[in-house]
């Protein structure tokens, strides 16, 4: 198939797309598809059609139903954008309660098909004998976002007498924080969108990394696992920014923490070693836009709640429980603010409010919004979300003294909440079940003296904790470079010693 031809001909459901008109974007591809048809080998394309309609009309059923059919229908489609559509659906399996931890785990190992596709580098003690240990990260960007506030420790205060550090950038955009980051390491290299992994897996090997550490995994399309598929180093590292293995062969290691990964409670869904840091897998670095919030919080007569998450992280049973929060603390309501714009998702999220039984004064729908930060300070108690639960979110809103209450489960990336909120000192506001996230809620709302003391306190408990410890995280980071490059070394050695005969 020619599929420039086939996006020309259905290009009036793209530029829709493009102008966030869902609904018109799918009339018209509804009416194409009649008029016109297509051909067998062009249905996995139109089939992602119907997914990109769905997902911006915020239908999160019908977007996954139609992004699976789509990976099912292989015919005529090209072998990477299928693997990057393959990221992009494990990616949003976390947003799914209902998806098992054996479906999980089971997709997500499935992606080893495509690393298996392509030809890996070989290496070499001879090419890896450098004076200081290169580490290479590679992200969708590392300019100013969520996942920079928790690796950006890595990028500026890191051992300059032991460690050269590269950064690989799937993105040409820059920003102050990313020409600051440029100053402060060997190499800073951005490529197009449209870029060839192969070649971003050359320029990799090319400049002879030891340790490659890819921040995104399965995010930002799952660009950085395509480039990682090469093994363009020898010893390759995944985490932070996502929430689950690779499911690749080529990851050696994945970042984890006491909290989020006991010992002996999930080593099976990982492909990978998880590598334990000391206290936490992530390091938060408030924005500078966080540090000019000068708004302050007093408490309200009537507790307001609130979720600052992505809307697509909600779900009917999450919404039950806040209900369930709010009918038993009297005159409260709950502020849900998106993290980010969705086309119809108020209308969508109001109406399972309305169906679940929130009457309109019990709740305050608001869209993403450039002052969302100062309306953290509007709230008393913040409400995490589950199974997805939050990050950057999280983190926000405790630097700023608000207290959050988390549920956490199995998987890695349901106890985020958990070992940030451990890691402070206030794991008590963690939950095992939704009884106890209900009643941990309506225990706190009823206790003003605490709220007030809460807000005082936890910013300065947030800041003293290992979660804003700066030089010890990358020193505990450092420590694992050190211990996985002499593992790899090891092996090396082993590998060249032959027996007498």
């Amino acid at each position: 198939m020619d599929l420039g031809d086939l996006d020309n001909r259905y290009g009036a459901v793209l530029k829709l797309l493009e102008q966030e008109a869902p609904q018109q974007a799918l009339d018209r591809l509804n009416r194409l598809v009649r008029e016109e048809g297509y051909a067998p080998d062009e249905e996995w394309r139109i089939l992602q059609y119907y997914s990109q309609c769905y997902y911006k009309l915020f239908d999160k059923q019908k977007c996954r139903e139609y992004s699976w059919a789509a990976l099912q229908h292989s015919e005529g489609q090209p072998f990477r954008i299928q693997q990057l559509e393959f990221s992009d659906y494990l990616f949003m399996l976390h947003y799914y309660p209902e998806v098992t931890d054996a479906e999980m785990r089971q997709l997500h190992f499935a992606y080893d098909q495509f690393t298996r596709a392509v030809q890996q580098y070989e290496h070499n003690l001879a090419r890896h004998c450098h004076n200081k240990l290169r580490i290479g990260y590679i992200a969708g960007e590392f300019t100013d976002n969520v996942v920079s506030y928790f690796t950006i420790q890595l990028l500026l205060a890191y051992d300059r007498n032991a460690f050269d550090v590269y950064c690989y950038q799937l993105y040409e955009g820059r920003d102050l924080l990313s020409d600051d980051i440029e100053q402060q390491i060997a190499m800073m290299r951005r490529y197009p969108r449209n870029v060839e992994y192969s070649r971003v897996a050359q320029d990799i090997y090319a400049d002879e990394i030891d340790i490659l550490f890819d921040f995104d995994v399965h995010a930002s399309g799952g660009r950085t696992m395509a480039v990682m598929s090469y093994r363009p180093a020898p010893v390759q590292v995944a985490g932070i920014g996502y929430m689950s293995t690779s499911g690749s062969s080529v990851v050696d290691y994945f970042l984890g923490d006491p909290h989020c990964d006991p010992p002996g409670l999930h080593e099976e869904d990982f492909r990978e070693k998880i590598w334990r840091l000391p206290h936490s897998h992530f390091c938060y670095t408030p924005s500078a836009r966080v540090l000019k919030v000068e708004k302050e919080y007093k408490l309200h007569e009537s507790i307001v709640f609130g979720s600052f998450n992505n809307f697509l992280k909600l779900n009917e049973e999450i919404l039950e429980d806040w209900l369930q929060i709010i009918r038993q603390v009297p005159g409260s309501r709950i502020l849900i603010k998106n993290s980010s714009h969705k086309t119809n998702a108020l209308k969508i999220i109001g109406r399972q409010l309305q169906r679940i039984g929130f009457r309109p004064e019990e709740y305050i729908l608001e869209d993403a919004t450039g002052d969302y930060l100062e309306r953290y300070l509007d709230v008393d108690i913040l409400l995490d979300t589950y199974p997805y639960t939050g990050g950057g979110t999280t983190c926000e809103a405790l630097y700023m003294g608000v207290p959050v209450i988390a549920r956490y489960g199995r998987r890695h990336g349901e106890r985020f909440s958990y070992s940030i909120l451990q890691n402070i000192g206030l794991g008590e506001l963690a939950c095992a079940t939704r009884e106890e996230y209900v009643a941990k809620a309506v225990a706190l709302a009823r206790d003003k003296e605490l709220l007030r003391t809460l807000h005082q306190q936890i910013p300065v408990m947030m800041q003293a904790s290992p979660l804003m410890d700066g030089p010890a995280y990358v020193q505990s980071v450092e420590a694992m470079y050190r211990a996985i490059w002499a593992e790899w070394q090891q092996k090396q050695e082993a590998a060249m010693v032959t027996p007498n005969i």
